[in-house]
């Protein structure tokens, strides 16, 4: 059985609404008024990038061991 995990459209990963959800987070909060310290916005953005960015690496190495 194939894991089809790897080849999803980005709209169907988490890396895209962990993003999504990470902005609205940071974004919203400081439209609707809510005094977010820049320490609080720069560790919600930290763990957004951290674990997009773990989850490609992940996604790219289970690619190329696939592959072989």
């Amino acid at each position: 059985m194939q894991d089809t995990s790897i080849n999803k459209p980005g709209i169907k990963t988490t890396e895209f609404w962990a993003t999504i959800l990470g902005t609205i987070i940071v974004a919203g909060a400081s439209e609707f008024g809510l005094n977010i310290a820049p320490a609080s916005a720069i560790g919600v953005a930290a763990m957004v990038i951290t674990y997009v960015a773990g989850r490609v690496i992940n996604k790219n190495t289970q690619s190329k061991i696939a592959k072989k």
